[in-house]
């Protein structure tokens, strides 16, 4: 199925897979432009010498390479090799190492190539001229390499400096994003606490689920998810599913969460969260009346729509007084069923009820 972008949210776990390789390996590109060898290789060896070996050997590399095809040039453009190997230089290992490049391969060329023969002579003004000229040329193509490299640095440090100040800032609204659910959790629980009406104390509790379930979807958001616009469901989902358990825990009745690698975006795991977290809460507190074991199944698949199904073994809502169904549980999950577009069935027996949800991708 190919990445969908826009409103389409959801991305299957191979769109999710490349589109991290192409996360890693623009970060490796720009790694290889931003950071030259001597850089990287600083832990290994002096920066200096990094640049002197590079220097010089990309110079002796383009001399031999243009000593065997001599006899098809004869001595026409003997330095155009080596403006390459300034390039390569500067470009590799910074404008000090292209300079070296510069100096190795006009000496190599003049020693070897230009006549007279191995002397450092310059017989004639037409093959003075020339070599002037060629090494002011490269010089020239050296000092606007070394400009840019300059420009990028600058560029490339302040880009660095902001993303610094742009993940403190993140992770300052994060935290007190989490301070914030844990002090409405604390002051909702304290009311419950306080309450001598079973009926408030009990609505409180949900309340106070309810506001756990979308603290947990905020604490998916953006850093847990490795951008800032999408959610590893399946990670969110089943982590909620193991915090409802721990909650709600009874023993011999368990919650089981088997979801695909599903990523959405953030605007649509919050409703998906809360609609999971009450079905589950419910199922936990009275599909198993009267019974000593049980089993919660929390399951979601990618086709073309995300289906999700949250069953359980329980007695079916025909067993369960009116007086629990019916309720803002119920609302909640239609209100935001309708949100996201989805389509709610509900199949409820004696030996269990199923809730499943059809997600479209676009809604």
């Amino acid at each position: 199925m190919p990445e969908t972008t826009g409103d389409n949210c959801f991305l299957t776990d191979n769109n999710s897979f490349s589109a991290r390789c192409r996360t890693c390996r623009g970060v490796r590109i720009r790694k290889i432009l931003y950071s030259r060898l001597p850089q990287r290789w600083a832990h290994r060896a002096p920066p200096l010498l990094v640049e002197f070996v590079i220097g010089a050997a990309i110079a002796l590399l383009m001399f031999f390479v243009r000593v065997p095809i001599s006899g098809l040039t004869g001595d026409r453009a003997p330095y155009a090799l080596n403006f390459l190997a300034v390039v390569l230089a500067a470009v590799l290992a910074g404008w000090r190492s292209g300079l070296i490049s510069l100096a190795v391969g006009q000496l190599l060329i003049l020693y070897v190539l230009i006549p007279p023969y191995y002397s450092f002579a310059v017989q004639g003004s037409e093959r003075l001229g020339g070599f002037g000229v060629a090494t002011v040329s490269q010089a020239l193509v050296l000092l606007v390499i070394a400009l840019y490299q300059r420009e990028v640095d600058k560029g490339t440090a302040e880009r660095e400096r902001r993303m610094e100040l742009l993940n403190h800032a993140l992770n300052e609204i994060d935290h007190r994003t989490r301070n914030n659910h844990q002090t409405v959790l604390a002051l909702v629980q304290l009311q419950a606490q306080r309450s001598s009406d079973d009926d408030v104390r009990a609505a409180l509790h949900q309340v106070a689920d309810r506001i756990q379930a979308i603290a947990h979807a905020s604490e998916r958001l953006a850093l847990r998810s490795g951008d800032l616009e999408h959610v590893r469901l399946d990670d969110h989902l089943c982590g909620l599913c193991e915090q409802i358990e721990r909650g709600l825990s009874r023993q011999h009745v368990n919650v089981s969460c088997d979801v695909e690698e599903i990523t959405t975006s953030a605007d649509k795991a919050i409703p998906i969260a809360i609609i999971v977290n009450e079905l589950v809460t419910n199922a936990l507190k009275h599909a198993f009346d009267g019974r000593e074991e049980g089993q919660v199944f929390v399951k979601g698949r990618m086709n073309g729509e995300l289906k999700l199904t949250i069953t359980d073994n329980g007695v079916g809502m025909k067993g369960r007084s009116a007086g629990k169904r019916g309720g803002l549980g119920t609302k909640l999950v239609e209100n935001f069923a309708r949100q996201l577009g989805a389509r709610h069935e509900v199949v409820s027996t004696e030996t269990g009820t199923t809730h499943a949800l059809t997600i479209p991708t676009a809604a």
